[in-house]
């Protein structure tokens, strides 16, 4: 057995394991999308909604939606076999988005923690900016 059929196999492995997180992520996003469609049913008594529930409903939609990236960011690696860096940090940049909201619904959080959830955003948002626009000029030379 030579190097390369060790890699082959250390390969195989690799993606049976990125399937099997694939259907986790992906149970986990139809139990997040349950919840999604439960959280926005609950706004239907329109005497009864508050920005706490409509920031709560936006929190359960971000987390389908966190789901769906994970899942396009494992089959792009299994597509590539490399880590696809603008689509890590939509994931990041859209947790922290989320956290974000959850913090404001939350009155009692401290503005230390606000203030880094912020700054975390827009870092993360320069940073996929900037990768987009390298693979743009990299694209075009």
């Amino acid at each position: 057995m030579d190097v390369r059929d060790v890699v082959r196999i250390f390969r195989f492995i690799s993606i049976a394991l990125y399937l099997v997180i694939i259907v986790i992520t992906v149970i986990l996003g139809a139990v997040a999308l349950y919840l999604a469609i439960r959280d926005i049913a609950s706004l239907m008594p329109f005497s009864s909604i508050s920005d706490l529930k409509i920031l709560s409903a936006l929190s359960a939609v971000f987390l389908v939606v966190i789901a769906l990236e994970f899942v396009d960011m494992f089959l792009e690696y299994i597509r590539s076999g490399t880590v696809v860096v603008d689509l890590v940090l939509a994931v990041v940049l859209t947790a922290i988005s989320r956290e974000l909201l959850l913090y404001i619904a939350s009155p009692s959080g401290s503005l230390d923690y606000g203030i880094l959830l912020v700054m975390s955003i827009l870092i993360l948002a320069l940073a996929y900016w900037l990768v987009n626009r390298a693979k743009a000029i990299s694209h075009t030379s």
